[in-house]
């Protein structure tokens, strides 16, 4: 394999980009800065606690009332304080799968393996949520994967890219011979687009776009 990667919001991002944005994504991931702190840490992780407990929103809504008691005095700290309220209370809004509510599922640990290699480029999936349903006796997997950006909402097609990718990621590295990785429950789910979709029923399409766009990551890694 080479030395190509790229994580899969990035990969989703780098689909619709022009191309001073492609060689900034490719530069990004081929030198990725030590000090870059991730942005809406605790929102995020409050989302997560939801979906784990079946939608519930007391994790949401104690993420509200911590981040309120925060006094940020930094720029960035002010601005991590308001839009990951924000996320939080548009996360309400968003309606989730039935069978992630309606029947209790288990949470999957994380796999030491979090990527995939889609024609010759590693693509860092790493689900935020891996979760197991029993419907009937068998087993069935999904995963979801969060986007919260206010500034840079995914299109219905990079949403599709994503939980296509999450499907391949489950079948080839999480699920167990006696399991079914269930189209319906890979998600992306993009917080301030308000959306989520999951892997399309026929994700041919999908996988065949992907592999033309890491052979154009590869193509613009060559000369970044």
């Amino acid at each position: 394999m080479g030395n190509y990667k790229i994580s899969i919001n990035q990969l989703a991002d780098f689909a619709f980009a022009t191309d001073a944005k492609k060689r900034s994504i490719i530069k990004q991931q081929k030198k990725p800065s030590p000090f870059l702190i991730p942005w809406y840490q605790l929102a995020k992780s409050k989302i997560r606690k939801s979906i784990a407990a079946n939608g519930d929103f007391e994790p949401i809504d104690n993420g509200i009332n911590q981040l309120k008691l925060r006094n940020p005095e930094k720029k960035r700290q002010i601005i991590d304080k308001q839009v990951s309220i924000e996320a939080l209370r548009i996360f309400k809004e968003i309606k989730l799968p039935e069978l992630l509510k309606d029947i209790p599922f288990e949470i999957i640990k994380s796999k030491k393996v979090k990527s995939i290699y889609i024609n010759g480029v590693e693509v860092k999936i790493s689900p935020d949520v891996i979760y197991r349903i029993n419907i009937g006796g068998q087993k069935y997997i999904g995963g979801i994967k969060l986007h919260v950006a206010k500034g840079n909402i995914f299109q219905s097609k990079q949403l599709k890219y994503i939980s296509s990718l999450i499907y391949e990621y489950l079948n080839e590295i999480v699920a167990n011979e006696d399991e079914i990785v269930m189209k319906e429950l890979c998600l992306s789910l993009d917080v301030f687009g308000k959306r989520v979709i999951s892997a399309p029923n026929d994700d041919m399409k999908s996988i065949k776009t992907l592999n033309e766009l890491c052979g154009e990551i590869k193509w613009w890694w060559n000369i970044a």
